[in-house]
């Protein structure tokens, strides 16, 4: 009996610390993609900021897939390993990936 109620015991504890964990919201992962597109796409021109807060917007109202966005922005950095600025091949492939589910950037 008492080894049934301490395994009770450590599920509900387990649970109910799960259940207290904050949770974030989608307004604080766009917020964190824009950041995170500026910064590792290594934006600095007025116009690769908004075709970044275009990107954005559209994650937002679910045109794009946030996980399109995250790929294409790994595949981005990556190909543009030995170089200072990854933000031309994210622009291109995120252009072309777009127009293949039909939204325009």
């Amino acid at each position: 009996m008492w080894r049934c109620t301490t395994i009770l015991s450590f599920t509900l504890i387990f649970l109910s610390a799960d259940l207290l964990a904050p949770r974030t919201t989608q307004a604080q992962d766009v917020a964190d993609l824009q950041q995170q597109l500026e910064s590792g796409l290594k934006a600095r021109r007025p116009i690769e900021f908004a075709f970044i807060r275009r990107v954005v917007v559209l994650v937002n109202n679910e045109q794009l897939p946030i996980d399109l966005v995250k790929s294409i922005f790994n595949w981005a950095r990556k190909k543009a390993k030995f170089k200072k600025h990854p933000f031309p091949y994210f622009e291109r492939a995120m252009r072309e990936q777009a127009k293949k589910l039909g939204v325009q950037l």
